[in-house]
């Protein structure tokens, strides 16, 4: 198995969406329950697929959308989260709020996005169609999915595996020479031409609780 460089996501949303549950679900494989509270916490873990271990730092940030802005955090990452309940309609337009940051903060450059719909398991309080949930990633041309952090560790994993795979290729067209990265993009565009399909450092200075599950 390789090593490879660390993968930083940063978690966004709405308060009682799930985020910590989703994250620990991921993490660990276990549920958690609701988890309240007013905290960033760091989570730092290996996590081992596709025969390959990637040290993962994921950040769970509590405060936005409801407090202060946090800038710093999506800067750092190499990819990033934002988790809404298909439950709560107002966590949606929140997630909505949380996908413009990103993109006002990271653009012209590409960060790897996941959108995820947790709570599909309370099917019977939906108040977020899967439609109203496609539209918007597509709106912003992120990985979309809906997930149940209490009923599924698959999903969950799924959805995380793929995005850190995002970052992963990224960071490696990133360290290639510039002529190979043009030979990439060339052939990229070339494919999509044939196939009418194309693909679409700054530190944290202050400290905050970790945990290394």
């Amino acid at each position: 198995m390789t090593n490879l460089v660390s993968a930083r996501i940063v978690v966004l949303g709405s308060k009682q969406v799930g985020k910590t549950a989703v994250i620990v679900r991921f993490l660990t494989k276990r549920y958690i329950g609701e988890y309240k509270s007013n905290t960033d916490w760091l989570y730092k873990h290996a996590v081992t697929f596709d025969g390959m271990v990637s040290n993962v730092e994921i950040f769970d940030v509590s405060r936005f959308p409801n407090d202060s802005v946090p800038e710093e955090e999506v800067r750092w990452a190499d990819a990033c989260a934002v988790i809404y309940s298909i439950c709560d309609r107002d966590s949606f337009n929140k997630a909505h709020e949380c996908l413009d940051l990103i993109h006002r903060l990271r653009a012209p450059s590409y960060v790897p996005v996941v959108l995820l719909g947790n709570k599909k398991d309370m099917e019977q309080g939906r108040q977020v169609s899967l439609e109203d949930g496609n539209e918007l990633a597509s709106q912003y041309g992120c990985q979309f999915y809906e997930v149940s952090a209490a009923d599924s560790f698959v999903d969950v994993s799924t959805a995380f595996e793929n995005l850190i795979r995002e970052a992963r290729s990224l960071q490696l067209q990133r360290s290639l020479p510039r002529q190979r990265k043009l030979s990439i993009i060339t052939v990229s565009k070339m494919f999509g031409a044939m196939f009418g399909k194309t693909s679409p450092k700054v530190v944290v200075k202050s400290k905050r609780p970790s945990f290394s599950l």
